[in-house]
């Protein structure tokens, strides 16, 4: 496999970025690390005659805090950034915990915050070689009109298999982005579709500037687990991002999202009705765990089976709920 010619660019400015991207429309694609892009250039997924690069934006790749103790992200922060850096670890150590569970460290270093929330879906049948590719039809996120995995189904069930936007979410996050010579502001979960073939909001000249992560309020704990058949390297088959906020004994917030389960990280509104205003026993940790297992939908689309990744959702809500 090797990668088909492109013309690079590298734009120093958010402007300029986003003027090559409106430029050369469906013939660019944005680039950061590069880590996923490349693998799916290589499998000739994504053949596109110029990569628009945001590593000599300035300030890009900045982590900092601001006075109220907010996490501000760029979008093109390293994930080892994330994990290593002091002014996350003291402000949201479940973060460094779960941008720790990324990969590897060699992917770390050159994998980026933006590329992490904004990773293509994935399944068995898209993420394949040209020449396995030409053994069947074609599919959703191919440009065809069928699914190999839902045969009667009417859409594309390529899967997100994102770590760290399902802990962003629950921490009620927001993310700024470029767009039209502008930015604005918006949820992080308003990023996502849920259509597995475009899984993301975005005009043509969209991108990612930073991230902002409010600070916890007292009484709150967070934390991210994720199911993995290697533990060294693999994509989450998985994931459970849970914050609780309670005072004295009760809680007063609780907040659960699931990835790798579905083509958009998954909000699990019923847990929040469930925990709204009561104590944390294990009666109610149960009941939790239930409604995050209900919730996951997986298809036989990645490795593990359906039943057993929604058992391990059930399984990582308990072990989560349990420790706090």
């Amino acid at each position: 496999m090797k990668l088909s010619a492109f013309q690079y660019h590298a734009p120093t400015s958010l402007s300029g970025c986003a003027r090559l991207l409106q430029s050369y429309g469906e013939e660019a694609v944005l680039a950061a690390g590069g880590t996923e892009l490349f693998v799916r250039m290589k499998l000739g997924l994504v053949k596109k005659a110029h990569l628009v690069s945001v590593s000599e934006i300035k300030g890009i790749d900045a982590v900092s805090v601001d006075k109220k103790g907010a996490l501000i992200l760029g979008a093109g922060a390293t994930v080892s950034a994330l994990t290593n850096s002091s002014i996350v670890r003291k402000n949201s150590p479940a973060l460094a915990q779960a941008a720790a569970l990324v990969a590897t460290t060699q992917i770390r270093n050159m994998a980026t915050l933006g590329g992490n929330i904004l990773q293509e879906t994935r399944c068995f049948y898209y993420n394949r070689s040209a020449a396995w590719r030409k053994a069947v039809p074609a599919c959703f996120k191919r440009g065809g009109d069928v699914c190999h995995v839902v045969p009667k189904g009417k859409k594309c069930f390529a899967v997100y298999q994102g770590d760290l936007a399902p802990l962003l979410i629950v921490l009620g996050s927001t993310a700024t982005v470029f767009r039209n010579g502008a930015q604005e502001e918006l949820a992080l979960e308003r990023l996502f579709t849920g259509d597995g073939k475009s899984p993301f909001t975005q005009g043509d000249d969209l991108v990612l500037t930073r991230v902002h992560v409010p600070p916890m309020e007292k009484g709150a704990h967070a934390a991210y687990r994720k199911y993995r058949l290697r533990s060294g390297m693999d994509f989450p088959l998985a994931g459970v991002a849970i914050m609780i906020r309670k005072k004295a004994a009760v809680i007063e917030d609780l907040k659960v999202c699931l990835t790798g389960v579905a083509s958009a990280p998954i909000v699990v509104s019923k847990a929040s009705e469930l925990a709204q205003g009561k104590n944390l026993t294990a009666e109610l940790v149960a009941k939790i765990a239930d409604a995050a297992f209900r919730a996951a939908q997986p298809v036989g689309n990645v490795e593990s089976s359906p039943s057993h990744r929604r058992a391990m959702v059930r399984l990582m809500a308990e072990e989560i709920l349990a420790a706090i």
